[in-house]
């Protein structure tokens, strides 16, 4: 089990998982596939790799066997509120646009609850943070919404991701960057800092196993209100990707609307949408003939950061890859669980034993480990990825990240100050550091980097997306810290 797929065994294995899933792996990452193919074939009850990339690429699969390949490749991190300024567009513009076309009365039948519905639809939605949000966002826009029928469809291809998304149970790491009063109101404590979601949000969501290359399980009547399908068409073809966004286009009703990532804007992919511009988030929207949204929008040209980004070529850059790695797709496991032992097992060998192997891949291996529930894990693992790269301020960065995880706020601390020596600029360390002195009560020290983090966004575009930032822009930083120093 040890031998290296060769690139010849790569690239005829990328082919088969293409045409049989449309998923689309470039050669840059190639390290990550290797590493899950060796996951895979445990788990399929191979002991060497001749045998399953010979089964892999000869024998057809079955619905189960395609869902377990599909849980090993589909792999990324996911948390609630992702992206805020497209739930500030949801809940300040969208939603109540809706619901005043919705309430509308045509007859007394308007007044009926069966005909106040809204249908949303997350597509790819993981271990189910996303829809999650959608449905806290519903509740926070519509007055009495227990007088509406509202439908929250889920669908991911990775039946294990789909099985923790069922429970609502999270860990503190589904919550960085995500609103203080978000984790506060709407989940309930549990132990061992896990947080379950309350009932009236929970029942809300229906999941369901779909792969995007199955659009006929959806219904193509156009009833659908708002698809969201962020950081998932990445990993398609370029074919699947034209196909399926046509396939998503039809299930909106007319006026619906459509919602990608930041990183996914392009109106080479998606040319039957028009794009509408909010304050540091640009949607599209279906629109009759084209038709733009009509609401009361800042009428703010679309970011040029944005505008135009090309979406799916034959490369995607280690950038990308760090950014935008989908889909978390393991349950809570317990330590003593083989699987997860194998997990990092092999995450500790790219790290310590194959030093040829690029940053992205060392990023990766850290950052599944923390999603999985296991941040002393992924702090041993980034401690000894610092040791090969010491003047990579993102590394310590990230620890910090785990160490405040670990509630160990001095050390993080610490962290961060060692990222900001090797790049004082480096703005999202400045922060994380604000934040951590401000939850000290050390408000002093807060104002101090606060006032740094000012400083170094006047010399940046004011829609620009920080590093290591999960999305946030310029803007949306220097407000939340103008608001935070004003109190």
């Amino acid at each position: 089990m040890n031998r290296k797929l060769t690139d010849i065994e790569l690239s005829m294995v990328c082919e088969a998982i293409a045409s049989r899933m449309g998923l689309h792996f470039p050669v840059e990452r190639w390290a990550m596939l290797r590493r899950n193919l060796v996951l895979a074939a445990r788990e399929f009850g191979f002991h060497n790799m001749n045998g399953f990339i010979q089964w892999l690429l000869s024998a057809p699969l079955n619905k189960e066997q395609t869902d377990i390949l599909a849980a090993h490749l589909t792999i990324s991190e996911t948390y609630f509120w992702r992206e805020p300024q497209v739930f500030t567009a949801l809940t300040d513009y969208i939603l109540p646009e809706l619901i005043r076309s919705k309430g509308k009365e045509k007859g007394e039948r308007r007044k009926e609850k069966g005909e106040r519905s809204i249908r949303i639809w997350s597509a790819g939605c993981s271990t189910g943070e996303e829809p999650y949000s959608i449905a806290i966002a519903l509740h926070k826009t519509i007055p009495k919404i227990e007088d509406w029928n509202i439908t929250i469809l889920a669908t991911d291809i990775n039946p294990k991701a789909l099985d923790k998304a069922v429970t609502g149970i999270y860990g503190a790491w589904s919550f960085r960057n995500s609103p203080a009063w978000l984790k506060s109101s709407w989940f309930h404590n549990k132990e061992d800092r896990q947080y379950e979601i309350i009932p009236e949000i929970k029942k809300m969501v229906t999941f369901s196993c779909l792969s995007l290359v199955e659009m006929s399980a959806i219904s193509k009547a156009s009833t659908l209100d708002i698809i969201f399908c962020r950081n998932v068409l990445m990993y398609f073809t370029k074919e699947w990707v034209n196909k399926i966004s046509q396939d998503l286009f039809h299930c909106l009703s007319e006026n619906g609307w459509f919602v990608v990532s930041s990183c996914e804007l392009s109106s080479q992919v998606f040319p039957q949408f028009t794009p509408v511009n909010f304050p540091g988030a640009v949607l599209y929207r279906k629109g009759k003939n084209g038709s733009a949204y009509s609401g009361n929008i800042p009428s703010d040209e679309i970011p040029e950061s944005l505008s135009g980004t090309a979406f799916l070529t034959t490369e995607v850059s280690p950038k990308m890859v760090v950014k935008e790695i989908a889909k978390v797709v393991a349950k809570e496991v317990a330590k003593e669980d083989p699987q997860f032992l194998s997990s990092v097992a092999l995450a500790k060998e790219d790290i310590v034993k194959t030093p040829e192997e690029s940053y992205t891949d060392k990023i990766f291996a850290i950052r599944l480990l923390a999603n999985l529930g296991h941040p002393a894990e992924a702090l041993s693992l980034c401690n000894e990825a610092i040791a090969s790269y010491k003047l990579s301020s993102g590394l310590y960065f990230l620890r910090a990240s785990i160490l405040q995880e670990l509630d160990k706020s001095s050390e993080a601390i610490a962290s961060l100050k060692q990222a900001i020596y090797i790049d004082p600029d480096y703005i999202m360390g400045h922060f994380a550091l604000g934040n951590l002195f401000i939850r000290q009560g050390n408000t002093k020290n807060a104002e101090r980097y606060f006032n740094n983090v000012l400083d170094l966004l006047s010399r940046c575009k004011r829609d620009d997306i920080l590093p290591e930032s999960e999305g946030l822009s310029v803007n949306y930083i220097r407000d939340i810290i103008l608001t935070g120093l004003q109190t």
